[in-house]
């Protein structure tokens, strides 16, 4: 019995086992760097949304819209009461031209992508809408109505922004009369005698806004039409409607949109609330390609294959040279690949991850490979092992690159190595190292 067991605890199923075992338990750390590179992504997203408080939040223009305000006479047999509504008018034609600089503002080692705009706003409201005249014709209008005009972050709002109402230069005043169609902004108040024989209320508004990451606009036009354009290579048009036309280089893009009021679902004029204009908007996110913590946290889901492989080489490279590898030594090595990880966070943080990670693998290549060749004294076994680590590691950074295949790559790879160990191993007697000569 104690020969068996002898036999069993020197065989190569039993170290087999023991690497298996130690796999798993390196998951521990490798657990660890995954919770690191989340602290770490939360801790740039904090200190993004910092900078973007004191620079302006992403921005979402809606309009202009008139609002008048209205009040009803409603009798009943015995009592007489004063109701009040709000009309809200859309234009017949909005169109909106935007020149959009979007900078890396950085706070140590963070930093944010904001963005200075200068949007153009054209247009005009009919005054001849089926609705207005139906209030005119019951005389329930009042002295004043307000236009008005959306901004998400109000503090994003620039000296030079102004406003012209039938060619006469008007200014801007904070707040909006009511928030039935949205929360923050600014609008004009006009006396409603000036326009009540018009035809139209026709504007040209200019807004310099700072911003952050995103700039939304909403569809109120009957007819609108948007043109964009900007210094940021890597847009991504986002929202209810894409561009009917875009350019992208280098060098920024410039991007056209085309929609009528029949795309959305809500009319050109309605009476107080009931309508959500938000649903429409369309715009642009300065994407920031996918950035190193994304990547670090795609290549760490990596590690326990990496172990397991690397774990796997060293075990039949040890099976086929007949040089020993002391379990500590597989330990030591399992650390080192999981160093890997950190070493790959924190250099991506001030050199990028590719230059991370052409330094990290090469750091921790070079280490196993000494570590393993000084250990067999064998040269030989040594340049193997690093030649394999560099091979997986280089494989891995193709699938990391690869976003849309790196399913495909990574199935496709590790079916790869299945098949290469299968054969390898083919010919490994698994259950002691020597074949006893029979008596």
């Amino acid at each position: 019995m104690k020969d068996s067991f002898g036999k069993f605890f020197s065989s190569p199923s039993f170290k087999f086992i023991v690497i298996g075992t130690l796999s798993l338990l390196l998951m521990i750390p490798a657990a660890m760097i995954k919770n690191l590179i989340r602290e770490r992504e939360s801790r740039n997203e904090t200190v993004r949304m910092e900078i973007s408080e004191k620079w302006g939040l992403a921005q979402t223009i809606t309009g202009p819209f008139i609002t008048i305000p209205t009040e009803e006479v409603v009798k009943d047999r015995y009592n007489e009461d004063i109701v009040y509504h709000r009309f809200h008018m859309l234009p017949a034609h909005l169109s909106i031209e935007g020149e959009i600089i979007p900078m890396e503002k950085k706070r140590g080692i963070f930093s944010s992508v904001v963005y200075n705009s200068t949007i153009h706003i054209t247009g005009y409201f009919d005054l001849n809408e089926e609705g207005l005249e139906q209030l005119i014709k019951k005389n329930i209008q009042t002295e004043k109505v307000y236009l008005s005009i959306g901004i998400t972050d109000l503090r994003g709002i620039g000296n030079n922004s102004k406003i012209t109402i039938n060619s006469v230069p008007t200014e801007f005043r904070p707040g909006l009369y009511n928030h039935e169609i949205t929360d923050r902004g600014i609008h004009v108040p006009i006396e409603f005698s000036d326009i009540q024989d018009l035809d139209k209320i026709s504007f040209s508004a200019t807004l310099v806004l700072n911003g952050s990451s995103d700039i939304y606009f909403i569809p109120v036009g009957k007819t609108t039409e948007a043109r964009l354009t900007s210094t940021w290579p890597d847009p991504s048009f986002t929202g209810s409607f894409l561009p009917s036309d875009k350019e992208i280089s280098v060098d920024g893009f410039t991007s056209s949109w085309s929609i009528n009021y029949l795309n959305r679902n809500y009319p050109q004029s309605w009476q107080d609330g009931g309508h959500n204009v938000n649903d429409s908007a369309f715009g642009v996110n300065f994407l920031v390609p996918v950035n190193h913590y994304q990547k670090s946290t795609r290549a760490a889901k990596y590690a326990f294959m990496f172990i397991a492989l690397t774990f796997l080489v060293f075990f039949l490279t040890e099976v086929i040279s007949k040089k020993r590898i002391h379990a500590i030594q597989y330990i030591l090595v399992g650390f080192a690949l999981i160093i890997f990880y950190t070493l790959l966070v924190s250099l991506s943080e001030h050199i990028g991850f590719n230059n991370a990670y052409l330094v990290s693998m090469l750091s921790v290549t070079v280490l196993i490979g000494y570590y393993i060749k000084t250990s067999t004294k064998s040269t030989r076994v040594g340049l193997i092992s690093g030649s394999l680590l560099l091979v997986l590691y280089s494989y891995l950074f193709t699938t990391l690159q690869l976003q849309d295949l790196s399913l495909l790559m990574g199935s496709i790879g590790l079916f790869v190595v299945l098949a290469i160990i299968m054969i390898v191993s083919r010919r490994i007697n698994w259950y002691k190292e020597k074949t006893e000569q029979n008596d």
